[in-house]
């Protein structure tokens, strides 16, 4: 093409909206080695407390310690809390990360800056009128897609079993942000745990059979072709990729298999817990297994239903409703992962919004009805990984004797994106455009190296 056809090519002009979106990403010449092919990401919704989980504190006060023991793990002077006996075995395979931080103190906000690595909110907003936006950072899952497109017919981004909420709010940072639509996740919708538990998405309605289903495609396709003739917008792109994705899926039987968990055997499916944690888990690593790049697991969708959002009851709720499932799934999914030789490709997180207080009692977010719990605490807390790339039985950083403060490397959550990044072959340092043609780079912090074979 010489340069007067260059220049009368559709009337494209070198800063239009339509090149900015064909120039849409920016990489170093070197991006890092992928280490990771697929992440699971197991969020614990509403914060688990770091000195009752993986920063135990034995010799503190009872109040600080929590009412578990501390014991040792399978990796010398590796410590756990007997709450966690299951995962204690697969030490061996876990980074701690024990000085995480950042400054959001309410549960919609900080989600959003713990699963997009940023924090772009006051500390102190209101989390039950902090909704989800079109102009919001995009999860992690979409930035991956969008800087490295994944070659399958499944979905790019799979959320189980719903998005969280708080309140009427929806949680920011689960969708494809300024990205546009075609970046949204894969909600499923359902709970794996329910005996009647199906995706009806996946299933053709019923008065269309496979001749009128074949016909609607071909229209699809006709339509294809009509739009690249006209101006394509980001709207228009969207609505095209999502099209194309509900076919794919539709007409894929690997989908169905996929999400079908009737073919897992009684003894794996009791393994993984018959509890919504247990059965999502095992559900994301049927779908890392059949090439889906990120599955998000929320352990509960309701901050205000169930979730490790103990302001009342701590005590009770952690040893009976919270930690009991935990250990039981995320050590079948290490244990499940290894044995099937995925671990190593697979990038598990294991993390919340922020730890809880180290004191019971007192008021340090917008909460006033902690009595006999613990509020939020995003001064210092643990996020675990495992697998992809991640070094085996190691601890970084350390806190305080309460575990309240980081004493030694302290991990921001942009950090802990960076590394996130890193691991999955991306360069934190990688720069894209929006729909509306804004710069943005897809991450402030620096992977932590020590975290890293």
């Amino acid at each position: 093409m010489n340069r007067r056809k260059f220049f009368q090519f559709g009337g494209v002009s070198l800063f239009s909206a339509g090149l900015m979106h064909i120039l849409a990403s920016r990489t170093s010449a070197q991006p890092p080695r992928q280490r990771a092919k697929a992440c699971i990401l197991l969020f614990q919704v509403g914060g688990p407390y770091q000195a009752e989980t993986f920063d135990p504190k034995p010799n503190a006060s009872a109040e600080i310690r929590g009412i578990f023991r501390t014991i040792q793990t399978r990796v010398p002077g590796l410590l756990m809390t007997d709450a966690l006996p299951r995962v204690a075995e697969h030490a061996d395979k876990l980074t701690i990360l024990r000085g995480v931080n950042h400054t959001i103190r309410c549960h919609n906000p900080a989600i959003y800056c713990s699963i997009v690595g940023r924090e772009a909110t006051d500390p102190m907003a209101v989390s039950n009128r902090t909704n989800a936006r079109r102009t919001d950072h995009p999860h992690f899952a979409s930035v991956v897609a969008r800087l490295r497109p994944p070659r399958t017919s499944m979905p790019f981004h799979v959320i189980i079993p719903n998005t969280t909420n708080n309140g009427p709010a929806k949680s920011p940072g689960l969708l494809g942000g300024y990205l546009g639509a075609a970046y949204d996740p894969f909600v499923l919708g359902a709970d794996p745990n329910s005996p009647d538990f199906r995706i009806e998405s996946l299933d053709p309605p019923t008065d269309v059979d496979s001749r009128r289903f074949a016909g609607r495609q071909s229209l699809l396709q006709r339509f294809d072709r009509q739009q690249r003739i006209v101006e394509r917008t980001g709207a228009v792109d969207s609505m095209h990729t999502l099209y194309r994705r509900a076919f794919n899926m539709l007409t894929d039987p690997a989908s169905k298999v996929a999400f079908d968990l009737s073919r897992e055997s009684d003894r794996v499916r009791d393994r993984y817990g018959r509890h919504t944690q247990g059965q999502s888990a095992l559900l994301a690593r049927r779908l890392v297994e059949v090439g889906v790049p990120f599955v998000s697991v929320f352990s509960h969708v309701d901050v205000d239903r169930g979730s490790w959002d103990t302001h009342q009851n701590h005590n009770t709720r952690v040893r009976e409703q919270l930690l009991p499932p935990a250990d039981q799934s995320f050590s079948a999914l290490l244990e499940d992962l290894h044995t099937r030789g995925l671990l190593d490709e697979t990038l598990v997180i294991w993390m919340g919004e922020f730890g809880r207080t180290p004191r019971m009692g007192v008021n340090f977010s917008n909460n006033t009805n902690n009595v006999t719990g613990r509020d939020h605490w995003c001064n210092c807390y643990s996020v675990v990984l495992a697998g992809g790339g991640v070094r085996g039985g190691n601890v970084v950083g350390s806190s305080d004797q309460f575990a309240a403060y980081p004493r030694e490397r302290a991990v921001h959550v942009s950090e802990l994106a960076a590394t996130i990044f890193h691991l999955l072959g991306i360069d934190p340092r990688a720069q894209l455009y929006d729909i509306q043609g804004q710069f943005h780079t897809i991450c402030d912090g620096n992977p932590v190296m020590e975290a890293m074979r």
